[in-house]
Parts: structure tokens; sequence; C-alpha cells
């Protein structure tokens, strides 16, 4: 029994000690680990007060260009069509365009002045002076054949220049009977119209006379009236109705012979009517082709008489023509002359093209064995004062610029180098139609030497628009800014705790700001940063923490993105106390170990 109860007490201690065990577990991870996990400290950085030049700038970056000089080959040199169709093999078109028989120099090298570039065969430089001194000589031809014209049409002129005087002085005459022809032929037509009219007029008087019409109605009452007569009359009376039907017959012959009187009135007047018509219109024709006539034999009265006033002019204008066909031929002498001389000029005594400037060559065109067929560039290179570099600022910036500003110019082919430069150009219409940024480019000559610069390096630019010479300074991280905007810097005290103490500011860059008072050059201050539990704190303190060199010249690295205390620097709550003493202290160890806030 003592054993089983000795057994029964083990096995409940046991799992008494399990259970505190787990419930230890429990509560260290419910309660005490996040508290612990979540238990900041703060870590002091140490950083000594500077003194030099603060400056405020822009930067951007851009490539940078180079302007290109060229050795061009200008000389025109053309041939007919025709030439060029019979002239086909090798040795013609040596003859015919200067052939490169060597390249001294190579893309990318620096030629100085005076360096060889390219040098030509002698053949081909033999064959083009032969064609030129032909062309020379064909000119001349040219030249006295346009004598010869000018003077066989200047004889010719004269006599159209007489035959324009005659005309001018028959030219009234011509129009006159012109006009009067055609004038006497609307007065004919006038003159029937009248006749015609007459007639009319006569026969409607005649068909409304009161006698005819009187005796109109006489001859057809008698005519009615016999028929009458002749038709009650019986036809067994032979005798009375021969006679009557021979009353019948003068009554009817008399009154047709009046009715066709008067029919034939109407039909003269229905004629005369028509022919009226007949005639207004010719006389309309008559008048629009005197019209037509008349503007016509007036041009030609117009030009008969100009050609006479202006006969004189017009000879001058001839002679004029031709003397201009004279010049050309003299012009083209001339141009023939001196595309010969430039020629010499350009292959000079040794046929060799030399350079006329020093810089770096960029593009070499020609190879040896091209010809140069046509004009163009043979050689481009960049001189030292033709560098730039153009960047786009945006337009919260680009009022800080103007033309003429110096710029420092970092390229990033030679870190430890700076350049300077000046603005030459502010384009003023924005670059960025489609985008919501808008900038403005910007040109910067390259001052200085530019010997060991290519074209595409990658350069960053400094604009500096504010700056403070010969000021204490710190960096921004280590400032730390109260509720009502006073300033203060973590310094440690004789204890060997971190004490704010008071500073007034001044200019700052945003990395770096002017202390105005409260420091002294050489000074160590501490900026102050927070992190939490569980983070390698000697690895950040390794990366992050600033140590100046004897003569002070490293600059602190700003610990936060914003200026102040900057990142997670622990804040005064209230007002920075004014007096000596009065700061709050940082409980803890010597800088570098944990501190508590």
């Amino acid at each position: 029994m003592k054993k089983m109860k000795k057994k029964t007490f083990l096995k409940l201690t046991a799992a008494a000690a399990a259970f505190l065990a787990l419930l230890a577990v429990c509560i260290y991870t419910v309660f005490i680990r996040p508290a612990l996990m979540n238990r900041e400290t703060v870590i002091y950085m140490e950083t000594r007060v500077q003194s030099g030049d603060l400056v405020q700038g822009i930067m951007e970056n851009g490539s940078v260009e180079m302007a290109a000089s060229s050795i061009t080959y200008d000389l025109d040199i053309s041939y007919d069509e025709e030439d060029d169709d019979d002239e086909e093999d090798d040795d013609e078109e040596t003859s015919r365009y200067l052939e490169i028989e060597e390249v001294y120099v190579v893309q990318g090298q620096r030629m100085e002045e005076g360096d060889p570039l390219f040098k030509f065969t002698q053949d081909s430089i033999d064959g083009v002076r032969r064609n030129l001194e032909n062309s020379v000589s064909e000119a001349r031809v040219d030249l006295a054949e346009a004598n010869t014209e000018y003077n066989t049409q200047a004889q010719t002129a004269r006599s159209t220049y007489n035959s324009s005087l005659a005309e001018a002085d028959t030219a009234q005459r011509t129009y006159d009977a012109s006009m009067n022809n055609l004038q006497q032929q609307i007065n004919l037509l006038y003159a029937d119209i009248q006749v015609l009219q007459a007639e009319i007029d006569d026969w409607n008087k005649k068909l409304v006379d009161e006698d005819t019409l009187e005796e109109y109605d006489e001859l057809k009452y008698e005519m009615e009236r016999a028929k009458e007569l002749l038709d009650e009359t019986d036809t067994s009376s032979v005798a009375a109705y021969v006679a009557n039907y021979a009353d019948y017959q003068t009554a009817r012959t008399a009154f047709e012979e009046l009715d066709d009187l008067l029919q034939s009135y109407r039909d003269g007047i229905e004629e005369n009517t028509l022919e009226i018509q007949e005639h207004n219109e010719e006389i309309l024709e008559a008048q629009a082709a005197l019209e037509q006539e008349e503007m016509l034999a007036r041009q030609e009265y117009d030009s008969a008489v100009q050609s006479g006033s202006l006969a004189g002019d017009i000879y001058g204008y001839t002679l004029e023509s031709l003397q201009d066909s004279v010049d050309e031929a003299q012009q083209a002498l001339t141009d023939a002359r001196e595309l010969l001389a430039d020629f010499e000029a350009f292959v000079g005594e040794d046929g060799v093209i030399y350079a006329d400037g020093s810089g770096l060559i960029t593009e070499i065109a020609y190879e040896a064995g091209d010809r140069l067929m046509t004009t163009g560039t043979m050689l481009s290179y960049a001189t030292e004062d033709s560098y730039s570099i153009t960047i786009d600022v945006s337009e919260e910036d680009i009022f800080h610029i103007s033309v003429g500003d110096t710029v420092t110019i970092e390229m990033n082919a030679y870190p430890d180098e700076t350049w300077e430069g000046t603005v030459s150009a502010i384009t003023t219409s924005a670059d960025s139609s489609y985008s919501a940024t808008v900038n403005y480019p910007v040109t910067i000559h390259v001052e200085g030497d530019t010997s060991r610069l290519y074209g595409g390096m990658t350069a960053d630019i400094t604009f500096v628009t504010d700056s403070v010479e010969n000021v204490l300074y710190v960096s921004s991280s280590a400032i730390v800014t109260g509720e009502d905007g006073s300033a203060g810097v973590y310094v440690e005290d004789a204890e060997g705790n971190m004490v704010l103490q008071p500073v007034t500011t001044g200019f700052s860059n945003g990395t770096e700001t002017e202390i105005v008072e409260g420091l002294s050059e050489g000074d160590t201050i501490y900026i102050a940063s927070t992190v939490s539990a569980g983070i390698d704190e000697a690895a950040l303190r390794e990366s992050g923490s600033v140590e100046n060199d004897a003569s002070g010249e490293n600059e602190a690295e700003n610990a936060g993105e914003e200026g102040g205390a900057g990142g997670n620097f622990p804040q005064m709550g209230g007002d920075l106390p004014q007096k000596e003493g009065a700061f709050p202290q940082a409980e803890g160890e010597r800088p570098g170990r944990d501190m508590a806030p």
C-alpha cells in the first residue's frame, strides 16, 4: 500500500509540474513575449558640428551631346545624262570623280589642325582636271555662239519694231471702216422694218374703215338675199330660176372679192409682223456682232496703237533678252573657271586634305577606294567648345533657372571630377503634352577641358538656387523640434546622460542645417533613433552611425525622410526649456548602449 501511495504521489507531482510548465508557457506566449516584442529602445549615433558652405540646389541628369563640325566636299561637278550613259567603264569613272587612295584617321581619334585626313589618287585628280578644263573650253564656244545669235536677232527685232510703227499709223482707219460697215447693215434692217410697219398700219386702217365694213355688210346681205330668192324659185320656171341664179352668182362674186381683199390685208399684216420679228432678231444679232466686232476691232486697234507706242520698249526688251543669253554664257564660262580654280585649291599640290580645326572625330563618310560622286560631308568632328547637355526641368523648379547661370556637372564616368557649365538655352514650351508632369528642356554648355568627354556620357547637373558661406552646420537629422517650433540637439553631459541643448537654426538645404547659436565647430552631438525589440541593433549602429574623422570632413547622413529630428527620433513632449539644466534626462547608459526613452 505504501508503494502504491508513493507511486500515486509521484504521478500527481509530475502532472502538477507539467501543468505549471504549460501554464508558464501560455503566460509567456500570451502576455510576456508580446510585451517584450513591443518594447522600443533608443540608440544614439555620434556626429560633429562642421563649418563650411551650405548649398541648396536642383539636381537633374542628362547625357552629353556634341555639335559636329565637318570637312565637306562642295565641288558640284555634274555631267549630262548622255555623258553618264556613254561613260560606264571603270577608267572613265575614275576620270570623272575623285577617288580616295588613303584615309589617315579613324573614328574616335582626336585630330589637330593641319593633320592629314584623306589622299586622292593622282589618276582621278588628272581625270577630273581634264574634264573641268574641257568644260571651260565648251563655255568659251557657247559664249561665242551667244554673241553671234545676239547680232543676228537684233536685226530681226529692228524689222519688227518698224512694222509695229506702220500698223499703228493705219489702226484708226481700219477700225472706222469696220464699224461703219456693221452699222450700215443694221440701218438697212431698220429701214425695212419701217416699210413693213407702214404697210401694216395701212392695212389695219382699211380693215376698220366704216365704208368698207358697210360695203362688206351690204354685199353679204345681197348675197344671202339672192341665195334665199334662188332657193325659193321653182325649178320648173326655168327663166326665173336662171335669172335668180345669175343674180346670186353676181352678188356672191362681189362679196367674195371684197372678203378676199380684206383677207389679203390680214395675211399681209401677219406676214409683215413675222418679217419685222425676223428683222428685229437680225438687228439683235447684228448689234451683238457689232459689239463683238467692235471689241475685237478695238483690241486690234489698241494692240496696234500699243505696239506702236511700245515698239521701242519691245525692241529694247528683245535686245535685253538676247543680252541675257550672252550674259548667261559669260557666267557659265566664269563658273567653269571658278570650279576649276576651286578644284585646284581643294586637291592642293599633293592631293591631300588636311584638318581645318581640332577635335574628336565622330564620323568618317568615306574609306579608301570610294569616289566623291556627290557633294556632302566627308568627315565630322566635335570641337572642345561644342559639348552640351539637355535636361528636363520641372515647372516647380524652372523659375530658379536663367540663361547664363553657372552649374556644376559631374560625369558618371569620372566620379571624382567636376566640370562647370553655363545655361545656354531654355525652351519655353513644355515637352510633356501626354504626361502629368510638365517639364521644360534646358540646354547646358559644357565649359573647360572636354578632351576626355564623349557623346552619350551620363552627367548630373546641379543648379545652385541658394547658399550660405562659412557657417556652422549639422546633419538635419540631429535637429529635434518642439511643438512650439524651438530646436535642440542631443549632447552628453558630465555624467554621460543624453540631454537636449537648445540651438538657433538658420539656412537648411534639407540634408544639413545651419547652427546660428548654441554650438561650436567640432562639438559632438548625437542623432537619436528608436528601434523595436528583435532588431539587430549592433548592425544598425554599424550601418547607420555617423563617424567624423579628425579633420571633420565626413558629413552626417540623413536618417529620416524629412527635416527636424527625422525618422523615429524621440520628440519633446512640449516646449523646450530655455534655461540650463531644465532639459529632460535620458535614463540609461553611455552612448552606444540601449537607452530607455
